[in-house]
């Protein structure tokens, strides 16, 4: 799996994936629901319009595409870019007029969807790796190689800001909820908070040992989910950028992470071919284990569900 995302009412599960194709999935059962055919490079990165109807989807094969959910039709490309795409780099705007795409060309590039013409074209000095839009849609977040993860306005086309990042630069980037902080995962790992109006640094998520490939914020902004190219996904405390939790279990580094519209959940994909489900807060996962356990947990268990706190486990009946 490459991209991973859910349908804003939580009903679906969208995933890219290597073989070209991105598939729609049903959240509760897990029953594929649909394909969608088309591109000919591997899908790098989905996007779901928040009013639910159509689907993005970013491509190796150098465009990105709009297709209507219940037919699977292909609506539309949007061709420009001059160089693959990369990892979580599509999104609609929020009112759903608009598209932005990022790619390996050193730029990002704003789309009118109805009509398929690039409105505008963003320019960075490497290889961009993530896009998102503000909520409000009035700024753009772009992440690059190039050691920067840059703010700038929808509109004009401005840039308003820049957050250095040191190494080798951005590798994702989301917007909170409430527009005032930015997040950005980086090829050293970390990941790092910013207040987005005056560009200070709030926190660093330090934790992974491999590039954090994808980032998002809860619905609510109190968390942020990471996913690493060493294998595993995290959960952190936006306010005090300390780690709750920690994924473990797929087979290899995670391309995409997401959380489910009422938080409850937490969506990865990794590049072992596979996207998994999870609570996100484990008490739940383990209030259905210990249901069926007439034991507590083992030490090894405790590790390998993320389990922090000190108490038993399964409390006694």
């Amino acid at each position: 799996m490459t991209g991973v995302t859910f349908s804003p009412d939580g009903k679906y599960i969208l995933t890219g994936s290597n073989n070209n194709i991105a598939r729609l999935w049903d959240a509760q059962t897990g029953a594929e629901v649909r394909t969608f055919t088309g591109h000919t490079g591997m899908v790098s990165a989905v996007a779901f319009s928040r009013d639910g109807k159509y689907i993005l989807t970013n491509s190796f094969d150098k465009t990105a595409r709009l297709w209507d959910v219940q037919t699977g039709k292909e609506l539309r490309q949007l061709i420009g870019h001059t160089d693959i795409s990369n990892l979580n780099t599509v999104t609609f705007s929020p009112d759903g007029k608009y598209a932005l795409t990022g790619s390996n060309d050193f730029t990002a590039r704003l789309w009118d969807i109805h009509t398929g013409t690039q409105l505008r074209v963003l320019h960075h000095d490497r290889e961009v790796y993530g896009v998102a839009f503000s909520p409000d849609g009035k700024q753009i977040l772009t992440g690059a190689y190039d050691k920067t993860a840059r703010l700038w306005d929808t509109e004009t086309g401005a840039q308003l800001r820049v957050f250095s990042i040191p190494n080798d630069g951005a590798s994702s980037v989301a917007f909170s909820p409430d527009s005032k902080t930015i997040l950005a995962g980086s090829w050293d790992g970390m990941a790092r908070l910013w207040d987005a109006q005056t560009g200070a640094l709030l926190h660093q998520l330090s934790g992974h040992t491999e590039a954090a490939w994808a980032v998002a914020f809860s619905p609510d902004g109190n968390f942020a989910l990471t996913g690493s190219n060493d294998s595993t996904a995290r959960l952190w405390d936006t306010r005090t950028g300390a780690e709750l939790r920690r994924f473990t279990g797929h087979a290899a580094g995670l391309a995409g992470v997401a959380f489910s519209p009422d938080g409850k959940h937490v969506l990865t994909g990794s590049n072992d071919g596979t996207a998994r489900l999870w609570d996100t807060d484990y008490h739940d996962t383990i209030r259905y284990l210990c249901g069926r356990l007439l034991r507590d947990f083992s030490d090894d268990e405790r590790t390998q569900y993320g389990i922090v706190d000190k108490e038993p486990t399964c409390p006694k009946p």
